[in-house]
């Protein structure tokens, strides 16, 4: 290991803050610097504020803070030359309004020194988005894509909350791209044998910060468990939107729901066994009827929104195209069709649109 290990989080919400918190671990030389937009004065000043279930209350000060992509790919980690180790991106993916490949490229320039570049690890939902990455980054940049369960939410700039649920998968994204439209695999050896050994050391920097559930898959794995988050999220949280605001408890409960809900997974999940070529997922992955009794048991201790029911509440864009439109064309391409979730993305996009429309007249009206 490295003296120091420099890690930059872009994206300071609940889930980037969170994870941050857990990684930065200054006397050990890991050290973890933030990129903060809306909340850049807040975090500068006070640091990071976390409430948690499982590891009480506690403060962080970060290595550094940016107000820009640009800022950090300037300065960099320290006045020393260093660079950064891994770029953790924790934004939500919005294709349609974000590019994220543009947005991060700064940050991982190859060096013309034997010095390896960054390592990206893209936290972030949905399906299909990380050969985005792959094409458009240099090839010997390594791309980890993680696949996280956590509950938390921000309270104010620099306030999270950290619930009870805490799990991140991580694998390489290296070839796995046969089944998207714009195939480029690696067959780079080198990449391989780097991706895996920044794969496992980030998972021991998690578990050094007491992330017990921090599971490494291989590629094809990785890949195998989004599609089965996918089925959770394509579900719940257009659904959540589209019943009127249920949280998922509520939704779980309602025999016509329920049952949406079930068909809803259930055409996830057969699309996934036939785009991998599985007959079914692996036993240690939950079924069906357990995600729903799950979701049941939890909204009996608390309240539990779906993450795009949150952002519709608050006015902000939704992750329509990375939960919805990508899984959709993706199996179209394999002759699979989702016709609940199309029907979703239909709805959810006209939606979203009128919303837009309206919020354009009130401006131009004020």
């Amino acid at each position: 290991m490295a003296s120091e290990i420099h890690i930059l989080i872009v994206g300071a919400g609940a889930v980037g803050a969170f994870y941050g918190s857990r990684l930065h671990h200054h006397e050990a030389g890991v050290k973890v610097s933030f990129i903060c937009r809306s909340n850049y004065q807040e975090v500068k000043a006070d640091g990071i504020n976390i409430e948690s279930h499982t590891f009480g209350k506690y403060k962080i000060q970060p290595h550094r803070v940016f107000k820009s992509v640009d800022e950090a790919a300037e300065l960099g980690p320290s006045e020393t030359g260093s660079r950064w180790d891994y770029v953790i991106l924790c934004t939500k993916v919005l294709p349609d309004r974000v590019d994220d490949p543009g947005l991060v490229s700064p940050l991982l320039r190859v060096a013309d020194d034997d010095r390896p570049p960054p390592t990206l690890v893209l936290i972030q939902n949905g399906v299909g988005f990380e050969d985005n990455h792959r094409r458009r980054h240099h090839p010997k940049v390594p791309i980890l894509s993680a696949v996280t369960v956590v509950n938390a939410e921000q309270l104010q700039p620099n306030l999270v909350r950290h619930n009870r649920w805490t799990r991140i998968s991580i694998g390489p994204y290296l070839n796995f791209s046969s089944y998207l439209e714009h195939p480029h695999p690696s067959n780079d050896p080198q990449l391989a044998i780097h991706s895996q050994s920044q794969l496992e050391l980030l998972a021991k920097l998690l578990r050094n910060g007491k992330i017990d559930d921090a599971e490494i898959y291989d590629e094809e794995g990785l890949q195998i468990l989004r599609w089965h988050k996918l089925a959770i999220n394509a579900s719940m949280n257009p659904t959540s939107i589209l019943s009127g605001g249920l949280p998922s408890s509520e939704m779980v409960k309602n025999p016509e729901l329920r049952s949406h809900l079930t068909g809803c997974m259930e055409e996830i999940f057969e699309a996934a066994k036939k785009i991998f070529g599985i007959t079914s997922f692996p036993v240690h992955f939950a079924s069906i009827e357990r995600i729903l009794e799950s979701t049941e048991r939890a909204g009996e201790r608390s309240t539990i929104k779906p993450s795009m029911l949150v952002d519709w509440e608050l006015g902000r864009p939704l992750e329509i195209e990375a939960i919805l439109g990508h899984p959709i064309r993706i199996a179209a391409r394999a002759g699979i069709k989702l016709n609940r979730i199309q029907s979703m993305y239909a709805f959810l996009t006209q939606l979203q649109l009128a919303r837009s429309k309206t919020t354009v007249m009130n401006q131009t009206k004020i």
